[in-house]
């Protein structure tokens, strides 16, 4: 099994390429800060490092630099994953000598996916089984759970984000179904019975603006709280979205799973 370490002090950024990258087959390995990746390069010695450059304790140009002085791993492919996708900067990477330079904002985790698959000229990685993954996660989303659990609709059209949302509510012991665009989650909330619905702001067939406010004007479905996750940290589009009625409004890049979770418990005052 290919082994790859991502670099990331991101969270929500790193957990999602984690478990995508999982979904193909490979072996994950994170480091939340610069000093903690290449000590983990130096002791598991990946195949493949996916490097940030904005990074705590240590930059990603001077962890990059130790690795390739160090002789164990001075041969790791190292790719840069940074949205400084500036001409300089990808400049001074290369000649750094990182193999590749890769901008965060331009790829979704999919498409990062097969850039990786790529690089080990593994074309046909998508057609692997996938990962298994923990045996304490195969047991929390097998596990049958009570009748009474409280109920989550997740609108949201990226794979990844839905997988990892699933299995750290049903964790948490929530019941969560997952619609991949606002039409369809309109038709289910109004079709089934939700303690909270969660809506990503951009989306495929209907945004998420409107598909607010039709569940806000909807008698079936006025009354359930609105979690809204967005790209946006603007206050107007936090006002916006508050004046429409949402229960709380997130910035999705800095929002974890597990922060979920507990905006989740505290509005259903669990």
């Amino acid at each position: 099994m290919l082994k790859i370490l991502i670099v990331e002090d991101e969270e929500f950024l790193s957990d999602m390429y984690k478990i995508r990258f999982e979904q193909e087959g490979y072996e994950i390995l994170v480091a939340r800060d610069g000093l903690a990746g290449f000590e983990l390069a130096k002791k598991e010695k990946p195949d493949l490092v996916l490097l940030d450059l904005v990074l705590p304790r240590l930059d990603g140009f001077k962890v990059l630099a130790k690795i390739r002085k160090e002789p164990d791993i001075n041969k790791i492919k190292v790719f840069i994953l940074s949205n400084l996708g500036q001409t300089d900067e990808v400049d001074k990477g290369l000649a750094g000598g990182a193999d590749g330079y890769f901008v965060k904002a331009n790829l979704t985790p999919t498409q990062l996916t097969e850039k990786v698959n790529a690089i080990f000229n593994n074309p046909a990685a998508a057609g692997k089984k996938p990962s298994q993954g923990r045996a304490s996660d195969r047991v929390a989303a097998e596990t049958p759970l009570p009748e009474n659990s409280a109920k989550i609709l997740l609108i949201e059209d990226e794979e990844a984000i839905v997988n990892m949302y699933k299995l750290r509510f049903r964790k948490s012991g929530f019941v969560i179904e997952a619609a991949r665009n606002g039409a369809w989650g309109l038709k289910l909330a109004r079709e089934k019975k939700y303690d909270v619905i969660i809506l990503d702001m951009v989306m495929p067939a209907m945004n998420g603006y409107d598909a607010l406010k039709i569940l806000k004007a909807d008698a079936s479905t006025k009354d359930v709280p609105v979690i809204i996750l967005s790209n946006s940290a603007q206050d107007k589009d936090i006002e916006r979205a508050k004046k429409l009625g949402a229960a709380a409004c997130l910035l999705k890049s800095s929002i974890t799973p597990a922060k979920l979770v507990g905006v989740v418990e505290r509005i259903l005052k669990f």
